[in-house]
């Protein structure tokens, strides 16, 4: 039987409440993400808007270029430039900006990255790459630091369909 007169003095243990608080905001946590994620709607659109909210453009202007792996789209003319060959399968990187600068002569969106290059403190570029895109984002952020241009990397979710820039 058990002694009850003993004066063993364990105390109360408050790791089973912990692991009980832990558990609850994680499933929280999962929860809200969920949320998040599926109140993008069904076409899954963003939209992106250079001007803050009082209605004034920023003393630096962006240029939004979307770049997918394959293809760079300027937004929001939707000027783009499709490129043929893999980028990493070129051998230099001076080959890689040749073929680059081949490509992108005499187009829109050169003629708009040539632009943002000789105004060099007064705009910049937003670059939204997708997931597809990330594997030769290396070489296109060279091309543009060759350029002297300065870029900000934004990534965007693949299934998205259409990207509205005003």
């Amino acid at each position: 039987m058990a002694d009850l007169s003993e004066g063993r003095d364990e105390g109360v243990s408050l790791f089973p409440m912990f692991n009980i608080l832990a558990c609850t905001l994680g499933v929280m946590v999962f929860i809200l993400a969920t949320v998040a994620t599926v109140s993008l709607g069904a076409d899954k659109a963003v939209e992106l808007v250079g001007a803050d909210a009082s209605g004034e453009t920023p003393s630096r202007a962006a240029t939004w270029v979307e770049w997918d792996g394959t293809e760079m789209l300027l937004h929001p003319s939707l000027a783009a430039v499709r490129f043929e060959r893999d980028l990493r399968s070129i051998p230099t990187f001076d080959s890689t900006y040749a073929y680059m600068f081949d490509r992108l002569a005499g187009t829109p969106v050169g003629a708009e990255l040539a632009d943002v290059s000789l105004e060099r403190q007064a705009r910049n570029i937003v670059l939204l790459v997708r997931p597809t895109g990330f594997a030769t984002l290396p070489e296109i952020r060279g091309y543009l630091g060759l350029l002297g241009i300065e870029v900000v990397e934004e990534p965007i979710d693949q299934a998205w369909r259409r990207v509205q820039v005003r």
